[in-house]
């Protein structure tokens, strides 16, 4: 098979080739998105780490080995590319524009990127690369003409890329983070199945910390299937946070119910499944809404409003 493809026109092996990269491009963007892309150890890190909490999951009967949930406390400074390497990849890509946009004001440089491929009949979608100060993002070519994003000359370019960079070397990130390490194997089960990675944190002291992430919302299912009777209650900010990132919370306090993400016309929303009957016209008093769809009355929250609402809501009424 590859002495016939090598033995075809270079241009048509190039075709073959990008078509290949895409189908793989797509797989593993799916697979990313979906947190089930396997990348090995990836190593986080951070400018200082403070342990904050260690809670033994599991002692091992025969060996005394432990297995610990940390909560600990990251700060790392952004790193932002310079107006000279930026400058650098505009030169040597033709197909580079330099954007702005017209809402945020904020600035990026545009190239072409590999198109994805739809799965279910191959057609190619064509994609752009957004590279920002402190991070690249994708678009599709459809969605970027569509965007509040605009061509504008090199020197209105370079005069914001250089604010950009100036405000994120002096920004510094803090972020609590919770991590599953010491003898992972026996309790391997019992960790979140959507987020496998492992994951290395290395603060600017040289300590580091190996396993594996464990977002809040997690953390009871947790305790809950090793057995361990300690209570944990989100705050709302995370709540909101964990949801709108896919995640389904389930509460049992002030009344059992489940706080999910649900798209409804095409649009995000946040939903509370599960609710009493009797509780309804408390939660419709503080702002959320209803609506029927196929024959089912749901219940949302306002995304603008979320967190003020789940506050009350986790606080239950009076």
């Amino acid at each position: 098979m590859a002495a016939i493809l090598l033995a075809l026109p270079i241009a048509l092996q190039n075709s073959i080739f990008d078509e290949f990269l895409s189908l793989i491009e797509t797989r593993v963007s799916a697979a990313r998105e979906a947190g089930r892309l396997d990348v090995g150890v990836e190593t986080i890190l951070v400018d200082k780490a403070t342990l904050i909490d260690d809670v033994v999951l599991r002692t091992d009967p025969r060996t005394g080995a432990t297995s610990h949930l940390l909560t600990i406390e990251i700060a790392r400074r952004r790193n932002p590319v310079s107006l000279e390497r930026i400058l650098r990849i505009a030169d040597g890509d033709a197909t580079a524009g330099f954007m702005i946009n017209r809402k945020s004001g904020k600035a990026a440089l545009r190239t072409r990127a590999r198109s994805l491929m739809e799965e279910k009949e191959g057609t190619p979608i064509p994609r752009v690369e957004m590279m920002r100060p402190t991070r690249n993002e994708y678009m599709r070519e459809d969605d970027l003409y569509e965007s509040s994003w605009e061509e504008v000359t090199c020197e209105a370019f370079t005069a914001r890329w250089s604010d950009e960079v100036e405000t994120a070397r002096q920004t510094v990130d803090s972020e609590t983070i919770r991590l599953a390490t010491g003898l992972l194997l026996p309790i391997w089960s019992a960790l979140p199945s959507d987020h496998m990675a492992v994951n290395r944190i290395v603060d600017g002291e040289g300590r580091s910390w190996l396993g594996r992430l464990v977002f809040d919302d997690h953390v009871p299912q947790l305790f809950t299937k090793l057995g361990i009777d300690r209570s944990e209650t989100l705050p709302p900010d995370a709540v909101v946070k964990a949801v709108t990132a896919g995640r389904s919370i389930d509460v049992s306090h002030p009344f059992p119910l489940t706080i999910k993400r649900s798209v409804v016309n095409g649009s995000l929303r946040i939903e509370l499944v599960g609710c009493p009957y009797d509780r309804l016209a408390w939660l419709k008093s503080i702002g959320c809404f209803t609506e029927v769809i196929q024959y089912r009355t749901r219940m949302f929250v306002p995304m603008a409003s979320a967190e003020t609402l789940l506050t009350q809501i986790l606080a239950g009424p009076g």
